[in-house]
């Protein structure tokens, strides 16, 4: 049985929208997939718009990333405000 996305999410900005970043503590995420963003207190939908990794150094996109994957996930929507640092990002 595969075991459902998760990510902690560490660091949260803005470039050309909202991306955050963390490493995969589980399963493994596609652009595209649906995810909820979860607080202590809210949920939020989601979906994965874009997914970057440094490779030898260098920022690429990719389009998959699996558990104990570094990795930058750009979000369809959301804020500074809504999205912080320590929720958990994970799939529905």
């Amino acid at each position: 049985m595969n075991a459902k996305f998760s990510l902690l999410i560490e660091e949260v900005f803005y470039q050309y929208g909202i991306f955050v970043k963390g490493k995969v503590q589980s399963g493994s995420i596609k652009t595209g997939d649906k995810l909820k963003v979860i607080s202590q207190n809210a949920e939020m939908e989601n979906l994965c718009a874009s997914l970057e990794m440094y490779v030898q150094q260098e920022k690429v996109s990719v389009k998959e990333a699996i558990k104990g994957d570094y990795v930058c996930i750009g979000l369809l929507q959301g804020s500074k405000l809504q999205i912080k640092k320590g929720m958990k990002l994970i799939a529905p």
